[in-house]
Formats: C-alpha cells, structure tokens, sequence
C-alpha cells in the first residue's frame, strides 16, 4: 500500500484519535473496544464518509455520545498511537473489512502481546502477521 498525503493525514488523525483517549484517562481497552464496535468507528474506517474526518476532537465527542467511555488504565500513547495508526493503515489496505473485522482479527490482548516485534515493521506486514495470527497459522519468511 503506497500511503498519500491524505492517507497520511487519516492515519495521523487515527492515531490522535487513540492518544487523546489516554490524555483523557479512558480505560485504553474500553476504548478500543468500544470504539471498534461503534457506528462511528464505521463512518471512521469507511473510505466514503470522508466528512467524519474533522478533526480526532470531532470524532472523540461523535463516540461519547454514542457510547460513554469509562475511565481507567490507560495504555503507552505510543502504543495507542500505533494501533490508531494500524487501524487506519487496515482500513485503507482491506477496505471491505469492517472494524469489527480488524479487532477480530487484532484482539486487544494480541495487540498488547504483539506490539514489541510487530511496532517496528512496515503496517502491511504486521497486519499480515496479525491476520496469520488469528488465522492460526505461521507468516512465511520473506
């Protein structure tokens, strides 16, 4: 996947997005998972509802008020801004798979377990690895 400028700036605002909730003290697991099962999580991670990219502050408001977030341990922002990046990076490689199908996929706990071998890859192959994960199955070598 060759990333553009606008790509870019989405995955940038995906990231902030997941950032800010620390900064707010959201339990970081209650937000990804609420997040990824939201109806603004489909306007968010869908190519032709571009006008829900105002801003990551927009979106954090559009998610409490559809679905309040509690408050409690919160992840590394660098490994929250990571998944917002991947999440982005997901959506625009898969485009037909639903957040719901990512965080299938890339489950909190195997998010948090594989962060340190998979932070430091290019997206498109850690989310190979992560679809061979939950696939059950081993990446091959490249």
């Amino acid at each position: 996947m060759e990333l553009n400028n606008s790509n870019i700036g989405y995955c940038e605002m995906s990231a902030d997005l997941f950032v800010q909730s620390v900064r707010k003290g959201y339990d970081s697991r209650d937000f990804i998972e609420k997040l990824m099962n939201s109806q603004t999580a489909i306007y968010l991670y869908h190519k032709d509802y571009t006008e829900m990219w105002r801003g990551s502050s927009y979106i954090m408001e559009t998610l409490e008020a559809e679905n309040p977030i509690r408050k409690g341990p919160t992840y590394p922002e660098d490994l929250m801004s990571w998944i917002g990046y991947l999440f982005e990076c997901w959506k625009l490689t898969y485009p037909c798979e639903s957040p719901k199908d990512i965080l299938r996929q890339a489950p909190v706990d195997v998010l948090l377990l594989a962060y340190q071998g998979l932070h430091v890859m290019p997206f498109e192959d850690a989310i190979l690895e992560l679809k061979n994960i939950s696939a059950g199955t081993m990446a091959s070598p490249s």
